[in-house]
């Protein structure tokens, strides 16, 4: 009797060699014959009635995968994998190259476009952290969020960035190998968001193994990255309804951190105090750089700055902060006010007090 087919998908993760002998051969006594797993492909056969043969194969190599020959049943000729590629990204002119269609090669244009690298929002309050960071020259573990851009220049302060949590577990784990040479030098930045998603059991385990570490949560009140979604820190859930509010504060203590401190982003002096002495410090301490995202909408902002042209010395200290309102313009700083909401970072800089307030709030 010709053996029936199964199809269906093996999941193997975690099942030793004995357990998957046993259920092949307890499949071929009942006469099936399987076809093909997931990532790989068992395909075996009744022999003898007390064995099985089977082989592992890469995904791919069988004649009829199960989509190809439901196809191939209704009369279809089916093709694929030998036209698109199995990685990468499937672009419009990937696709359209592929099938034979229009790829559009774009316009070409005469003039030379200058290159425009991406930068934090006029107002991000993540902009005076990284500051602060370059300027005390500290290694510094990123994470996956706006303030990832921490790590373009000028603000140059992103040593590492691998996935989100990443940040937490790779400073320990540094600080741990390294010890003192790299303690009082290395930090953790972590939004909140990416904090409740994947950051707490690193923090856990900082507090836990009590490595000398110091984290930086960036608590600006929202998933920015993403389109401003509600996370488990603002009390209101996905929809905006009222719901539970974290406390950062007390869930850092919680977690066993004697060191625990809140900073205004805005205030450098009180930031750059911060980061010096928790860095200093021998035991694990958390930092709250908190102020919510400039582009939120119940956020008001002060009166835009401008410069006042007889004060300013053209030193370029307000370029140093990469924030896209301040240009330069025939040897003088320019703010534009249209973007400017006043949150004071470039007016600490500035060393002879050219920046000055319009008075007119947004």
């Amino acid at each position: 009797m010709k053996p029936r087919t199964v199809r269906r998908l093996c999941l193997v993760d975690g099942m030793d060699l004995d357990h998957i002998e046993g259920w092949l051969e307890s499949m071929a006594a009942r006469g099936l014959h399987y076809d093909h797993s997931d990532a790989f492909l068992f395909h075996f056969r009744r022999g003898e009635p007390a064995a099985v043969r089977y082989r592992l194969e890469p995904r791919g190599t069988l004649d009829c995968p199960e989509g190809m020959e439901h196809c191939r049943t209704l009369g279809l000729e089916v093709s694929g994998e030998d036209v698109l590629p199995m990685e990468g990204e499937f672009s419009q002119n990937l696709v359209a190259a592929k099938l034979g269609g229009t790829v559009h090669t774009g316009k070409a244009l005469e003039d030379v476009i200058p290159a425009r690298p991406p930068v934090m929002c006029a107002g991000c309050p993540h902009r005076g952290l990284f500051y602060t960071l370059n300027k005390n020259k500290c290694t510094v573990m990123g994470d996956i969020g706006c303030y990832t851009l921490g790590a373009v220049a000028p603000l140059s302060a992103m040593d590492m960035t691998l996935c989100m949590g990443g940040s937490i577990s790779g400073l320990h784990g540094f600080n741990k190998a390294r010890g003192a040479e790299s303690e009082h030098k290395t930090v953790a930045v972590i939004g909140d968001s990416t904090f409740m998603h994947s950051g707490m059991t690193g923090l856990a385990n900082i507090a836990y193994n009590q490595s000398n570490s110091t984290v930086i949560i960036l608590d600006n009140s929202i998933t920015g990255m993403t389109g401003h979604q509600q996370n488990p820190t603002t009390g209101y859930n996905i929809k905006g309804d009222p719901a539970g509010k974290i406390d950062l504060e007390s869930l850092c203590r919680a977690m066993g951190f004697k060191r625990v401190r809140v900073v205004d982003p805005y205030n450098l002096k009180e930031r750059d105090q911060a980061v010096k002495e928790e860095l200093a410090a021998d035991e694990p301490s958390v930092i709250i750089s908190r102020r919510p995202c400039a582009l939120l909408k119940y956020v008001k902002h002060k009166a835009p700055l401008a410069v006042n042209k007889d004060k300013c010395i053209g030193c370029k200290s307000c370029m140093k902060i990469g924030c896209p309102a301040i240009s330069m313009k025939e040897g003088k700083a320019h703010v534009d006010f249209t973007q400017c909401v006043g949150c004071g970072v470039c007016e600490q800089l500035c060393p002879v007090g050219a920046f000055e307030s319009t008075g007119k709030e947004g």
